[in-house]
């Protein structure tokens, strides 16, 4: 086969010079380009939202403002739900940072995700305690509510409604200590609630990722059952079981 003299193209090299000078094959090129992902996350199998669904009760408390706010406010809204109070010394600050962590990293999902703290000592925490101790925290008030009322409409709530445990243990000398659960809560648009999460890096992150999901499958609202069993969740390090005991955090407050 004879070669071409010094210089000269191939007929290979030719054909592609042809073909590169032809602006339809740019354009394709482009397409191509675009197209590659974009196929690939069609492709990909979408996550699921995650099982659990367990009805909430109705309840109505007073926010950080003094106003009135509950459930009702909360329709058509996912959220998520810690349990604190302000005179605790060292586990609530922990949850409220991580609390904080998630308001920061869900920005773009605006007031359609929401956090709710509630106070498990509220013959303490009164709206004005629960107001100075969101400050610390760049509460986004359209967001993040902290939540208080009367020690038998707080009990209810959080023990009879989101399974997560609080009270008072007697420890001598006219003192108590406080103790409660630790977990994060995440409730639907139809105030089912859909898991329970640790608050450590990977229960955020699949708390966060359960949560867009919810708010871009919707698998609540009118037609859908509030319980489907059996009560398991998508994925660890949510906790399978519907009434968590999380290790308590404690303070001492005088006899009442």
């Amino acid at each position: 086969m004879a070669r071409p003299e010094v210089g000269e193209r191939s007929p290979l090299e030719a054909r592609i010079a042809a073909l590169v000078a032809r602006p339809w094959f740019w354009a394709l090129l482009l397409i191509l380009i675009v197209a590659f992902p974009v196929g690939r996350s069609i492709a990909r199998p979408l996550p699921l939202p995650p099982k659990m669904r367990l009805a909430l009760p109705a309840y109505e408390l007073e926010n950080q403002r003094g106003e009135r706010f509950g459930s009702k406010d909360l329709v058509g809204k996912v959220y998520v739900a810690d349990f604190i109070f302000t005179s605790c010394p060292s586990v609530c600050p922990k949850l409220t940072k991580t609390m904080e962590r998630i308001q920061n990293r869900t920005k773009n999902l605006g007031t359609a995700l929401q956090l709710v703290s509630f106070t498990v000592d509220p013959e303490n925490d009164t709206p004005e305690k629960m107001a100075a101790f969101s400050r610390r925290y760049h509460v986004n008030p359209t967001r993040w509510s902290f939540l208080t009322g009367s020690l038998a409409t707080v009990e209810t709530t959080v023990i009879k409604g989101f399974k997560i445990a609080m009270g008072k243990e007697d420890v001598g000398e006219g003192l108590f200590s406080i103790f409660h659960g630790e977990r994060l809560v995440l409730v639907d648009g139809d105030a089912n609630i859909r898991g329970y999460y640790e608050a450590d890096d990977d229960g955020v992150a699949t708390l966060i990722r359960d949560a867009d999901v919810l708010l871009n499958v919707r698998d609540w609202g009118p037609g859908t059952p509030a319980y489907r069993g059996p009560i398991t969740l998508a994925s660890p390090p949510a906790n399978p079981s519907p009434a968590p005991q999380g290790a308590a955090s404690t303070q001492e407050t005088p006899a009442k």
